[in-house]
């Protein structure tokens, strides 16, 4: 008997018993569609976290105090220290705006040099302002478009006013597109102002965050390690490689627990497929001793209950990665919202898009694959060892 027979065997085996065949199919397409999807997800959330991160200078160092204010004495200090190419303090403080008639909760960030909050800052309109004391302002996308066909362009003034009282007209020199920050979060509600303009209008005791530029990536842990001995637990140093290490190990145990618990579906499927397949064999006695009878070497029995194992394992497996790939798909068109938070406590919403690569596929193959075969084979190794006379005795 050749291959195309005993393969036709199996398949004429399921069919015989389609419910039970379909629960173990289903048992596998969960297990095979949670790891796949979970691993699509956590590929998604590292790519675009970490892209987010790189999108920021990686010589920049993060300096702030969790309970209070950088001191202008701290500042001083850190300005002084050798490796250091620039020093940009930040002063934030929340306000409101009124533009066509609604009134906007604003963040206000004081700070001479955007790109240092931002990175690459991506303009809708206008451009940054110069590091001067002059009422000027890049603003966030929602304040520039408040309500349908109404549109705050460069050069228009608008008011801004705190809650210490202050107010100023600031003339808006750009608009941003819609970005997301690791330090400060979402920017479609933040007004940018120079710091000076910040110091005079804000009074604040110190500063809220120092972004600290070394020299070189190479001289940034030497600063690190610097900042880290002189103020101790006093204030919070943190660099994008170490945000970048951090994701990653976030990431990876929260892939690897929930791998666990969809290898728990995995587990539930294989026992299914192992305990049908035995069921299979205890009431297949008679044609089992008919397979013999006809010439069926033990092998090739084996081989008929290994392959009907097998067959549900690969259509598990295919359903399941079909699952996952579709909705990868749709997920991808217009992406997940993700709150990865940042290093400072605020916002970072990030949208992410899941990833499927080739290897995750055929590795999810593989997992189903190995999965039935090993569930299969103490069955079909129990069917194949019964002979004819066996056979008719049990029948």
């Amino acid at each position: 008997m050749n291959g195309v027979d005993i393969l036709w065997l199996a398949y004429k085996g399921l069919m015989a018993r389609k419910t039970l065949a379909i629960i173990s199919i289903i048992a596998i397409m969960i297990g095979i569609t949670s790891v796949s999807f979970i691993e699509a997800f956590s590929q998604g959330v590292e790519r675009s976290v970490i892209s987010t991160l790189f999108q920021l200078n990686p010589t920049n160092i993060y300096v702030f105090n969790e309970i209070g204010y950088v001191s202008p004495t701290d500042v001083s200090l850190m300005s002084s220290l050798p490796g250091i190419d620039a020093v940009y303090p930040v002063i934030e403080a929340h306000g409101v705006v009124q533009i066509g008639g609604r009134v906007i909760n604003v963040l206000v960030v004081g700070v001479d040099n955007i790109s240092s909050l931002l990175g690459k800052v991506e303009l809708e309109n206008g451009t940054v302002y110069p590091p001067v004391t002059v009422p000027y302002a890049v603003i966030g996308h929602d304040i520039a478009h408040p309500i349908p066909n109404v549109t705050v362009q460069p050069g228009s003034t608008i008011i801004l006013k705190l809650s210490n009282g202050n107010a100023l007209p600031l003339t808006v020199y750009g608009i941003l597109r819609p970005t997301q920050s690791v330090v400060i979060g979402d920017t479609s509600d933040v007004i940018f102002i120079p710091l000076g303009e910040a110091k005079a209008l804000i009074n604040p005791p110190g500063y809220f965050l120092v972004v600290l530029q070394g020299s070189s990536i190479s001289e940034v842990n030497t600063i690190t390690t610097l900042l880290n001995y002189i103020y101790g637990n006093s204030l919070t140093v943190t660099t994008i490689q170490q945000a970048i290490s951090s994701v990653q190990v976030i990431i990876t145990s929260f892939s690897f627990l929930v791998i666990l618990i969809g290898s728990i579906s995995l587990f539930v499927g294989a026992v299914g497929i192992m305990g049908i397949t035995l069921a299979r064999v205890y009431q297949r006695t008679r044609e089992i001793g008919i397979m013999k009878t006809v010439g069926l070497t033990t092998r090739q029995v084996l081989l008929v209950f290994l392959l009907e194992a097998l067959i549900v394992g690969v259509i598990g497996g295919i359903v399941g990665l079909t699952l996952t790939i579709m909705g990868t798909y749709i997920m991808d068109i217009n992406g997940i919202p993700f709150n990865a938070g940042s290093s400072n406590g605020s916002n970072l919403i990030v949208v992410i898009r899941p990833f499927l690569s080739m290897s995750d596929v055929a590795i999810s193959i593989l997992i189903a694959l190995v999965t039935s075969i090993i569930a299969g084979i103490y069955p079909a190794w129990k069917a194949s060892k019964l002979t004819v006379i066996e056979a008719v005795r049990k029948d």
